[in-house]
């Protein structure tokens, strides 16, 4: 398993040579990839289902309840209103690196999101922030975990925790049929 998450971790970064060795590398222990079906399969007949997304590639997990847990990513309640993107990252950056973006419209900005009411486009004092690795998100939970944003005395207390996506059906909108 280790081997298939590292290729997804290479295909996931476009590292498609680092991806081909590894494939090559798991048919020479008698496990075949099928990329289409998101399956894999091994000689002797056990088969299995590869994750997609490139979530699990980041140590996300799935809950009983059905939601998913982004291991990497912290959710942070407590914001000042005012609070921007950068201010987030260079507060929340002194514990550790701060994944960086791969969407064409911020490119290496860091993974940084500010939650905003749908009707007025404020900022709802929420947000997340995806750090490079796990343990850096958890050592984020212990450290600021019931701190004030940049130390202000007049701004509530934060609450960090791991961040949390509802289970796939909640994001359905509309009817499913």
């Amino acid at each position: 398993m280790v081997l298939i998450e590292s290729r997804n971790n290479a295909k996931n970064t476009r590292d498609f040579d680092e991806a081909d060795r590894v494939r090559d590398q798991l048919r020479s222990y008698g496990v075949n990839l099928d990329d289409k079906s998101r399956t894999w399969s091994t000689s002797d007949g056990r088969t299995g289902k590869m994750e997609s997304g490139g979530g699990f590639a980041r140590g996300d997990k799935q809950n009983t309840d059905g939601s998913m847990s982004w291991e990497n990513t912290i959710y942070i309640q407590g914001l000042p209103t005012n609070a921007r993107e950068h201010d987030v990252a260079d507060f929340f950056g002194t514990i550790g690196p701060i994944k960086k973006s791969k969407k064409s419209h911020n490119m290496g900005e860091p993974t940084v999101h500010i939650y905003k009411d749908k009707r007025t486009g404020a900022p709802k004092g929420d947000a997340t922030v995806s750090y490079e690795d796990a343990e850096t998100a958890q050592s984020a939970i212990k450290w600021f975990d019931g701190v004030e944003f940049q130390n202000r005395k007049n701004v509530p207390k934060m609450k960090i925790s791991i961040a949390t996506r509802p289970s796939g059906d909640r994001f359905a909108g509309g009817r499913r049929y």
